[in-house]
């Protein structure tokens, strides 16, 4: 049975669009640490701040999906651990600008502690598409993040005492 920890549903410029049907998908949020920083993105042609996140492949495990995003969406791979935060998922909806489609998400947040920033190479179109950027705990709360990103921030923040 999986908890439903909070619910959240975007306002303002990513609002679901009436008349589109929402596509659902499982997703990890990864609220990534180095040292006394943490790595968030920040999308080029869209307004979005975020955690890096990403849907989870069907049949895929988690753990597996979390570090396939990390790499995909930074090219970091050299993972020190990964828990998850909370036993229970964040569920949001909300409007995809760059995928014109509405997402009912379900998350589920891990810590990930990196032993180095030692890195590969992405995508073109993952670079293209976003920077990843690192801050202090305190930097990131005023970074500008989706509410329901900080939220799983801020519990993985409280939970793991960081």
């Amino acid at each position: 049975m999986v908890i439903v920890l909070k619910e959240y549903i975007e306002q303002g410029e990513y609002e679901p669009r009436k008349g589109l049907e929402y596509v659902k998908r499982d997703n990890v949020a990864l609220i990534t640490a180095f040292e006394d920083k943490f790595c968030v993105l920040q999308y080029n042609e869209v307004n979005y701040k975020s955690l890096i996140t990403g849907g989870v492949e069907k049949g895929e495990d988690f753990e597996l999906a979390v570090a396939r995003e990390l790499l995909e969406e930074t090219g970091y791979f050299d993972i020190a651990k990964i828990v998850l935060v909370e036993n229970g998922i964040h569920v949001a909806k909300f409007y995809v600008e760059h995928k014109h489609q509405n997402r009912l998400a379900f998350y589920y947040p891990y810590f990930v502690q990196l032993n180095s920033l030692e890195n590969k190479d992405i995508a073109e179109n993952e670079s293209r598409e976003h920077a990843h950027i690192w801050l202090t705990k305190d930097e990131v709360e005023q970074f500008g993040m989706f509410e329901n990103h900080i939220m799983m921030f801020e519990e993985a923040v409280k939970v793991k005492k960081l």
